[in-house]
């Protein structure tokens, strides 16, 4: 394929369509369009219009629900966590959200490489580091921030992300910023 071209601006996530559409990818084109080399029409058809068809059927479902799997829930989930920090979400709230199965919603995150756990606790991270970083909230508060019940979980939890205690981890990047500013 040589270019694939669509009539609407780029979506959040337009990255995908360049792993579905080898070539040059076009967004905000007049018309949908999809640019083939013409030697490609010289070739002849190996099979019949039914049997092109019937696998063209079962071709698209499979393409598609592997770019689904691949590339949307995971975001998906992020977004919903992201949207609400202070809602503790359940395999159970997030799944109706999505309109699957907890069983599914596990599954298909597996399939990807993810898990529920790690995407909260990578939100609960985030969360963690920002704080340390822009405020000077007492350490016990920061972990409530980020959704611990206890500090000493919370300490424990980002010495395993980072290597550091959060108050290590405060200091040396309060001194790298002041570095880095004289």
């Amino acid at each position: 394929m040589s270019s694939a071209q669509f009539p609407f601006k780029a979506p959040p996530h337009a990255d995908a369509y360049r792993v579905l559409f080898s070539g040059r990818v076009t967004f905000n084109a007049p018309q949908a369009a999809v640019e083939l080399d013409s030697r490609y029409l010289a070739l002849p058809l190996k099979r019949d219009e039914a049997a092109m068809q019937q696998m063209l059927q079962r071709a698209l479902p499979l393409m598609v629900r592997r770019y689904r799997r691949d590339r949307l829930l995971v975001q998906r989930v992020r977004r919903i966590l992201a949207s609400t920090p202070d809602v503790m979400h359940s395999a159970r709230t997030l799944a109706d959200e999505l309109h699957v199965s907890t069983r599914t919603l596990h599954r298909q995150l597996k399939e990807e490489g993810a898990s529920l756990q790690t995407l909260k606790d990578e939100m609960r991270r985030n969360k963690a580091i920002e704080l340390l970083n822009r405020t000077d909230r007492p350490i016990k508060q920061v972990a409530q921030a980020a959704g611990f019940a206890s500090e000493k979980s919370f300490i424990r939890a980002f010495r395993t992300w980072t290597g550091h205690s959060p108050a290590e981890y405060r200091r040396h990047s309060r001194r790298a910023t002041q570095a880095v500013s004289t």
